[in-house]
């Protein structure tokens, strides 16, 4: 047993050997790679350090140009909101004027149509119909006397009356 227990510390030793020089070069390896992520990093700064501080720059130069920029933005959308605001009153102002307008012509058309059937109905009854009236007694009269003169014709003599005659007083 003793030559196991040699055996299993030999073991044991070769791996805590093995595991020493895997560790040491594991930070050989992060040693190496730390310088040169520190020289690539140093390199960078000295790049890109006047890019930042002259981009800080112009952002400082430009903050109270940019706020003066978004103050008149808003300003001006505040004011083109009341005017569109006042541009939709006055249309719904003027829409409505000229539906009033509308129905007023509307009305005025309508009153219109009725004074003038009224006056044809007042014309056909207080001077067509009467003239109508003495046309026919007119016409009557002048049958009348278009008989009498036939009548008359006949009673001096007229010896060529006939049928023609008769016909002309009916016609």
């Amino acid at each position: 047993m003793a030559n196991t227990s040699l055996i299993f510390i030999i073991v044991a030793a070769v791996a805590i050997v093995v595991q020493m020089v895997i560790l040491a070069a594991i930070y050989l390896s992060m040693k190496e790679s730390s310088a040169r992520m520190e020289k690539l990093f140093a390199r960078l700064e000295e790049r890109y350090t006047p890019l930042l501080t002259t981009a800080q720059t112009i952002l400082t130069d430009a903050q109270p140009k940019l706020s003066e920029i978004t103050t008149n933005l808003a300003e001006t959308s505040a004011l083109i909101r009341a005017h569109v605001a006042q541009v939709g009153e006055a249309t719904g102002e003027i829409a409505e004027r000229a539906r009033l307008q509308a129905a007023r012509l509307d009305d005025l058309v309508t009153n219109a149509v009725e004074r003038i059937e009224e006056t044809t109905s007042v014309l056909q009854n207080t001077v067509i119909n009467p003239i109508r009236r003495i046309q026919a007694i007119i016409q009557a009269v002048s049958a009348g006397v278009g008989f009498l003169r036939s009548v008359r014709n006949r009673h001096r003599g007229n010896a060529n009356f006939n049928e023609a005659d008769d016909e002309e007083m009916f016609i």
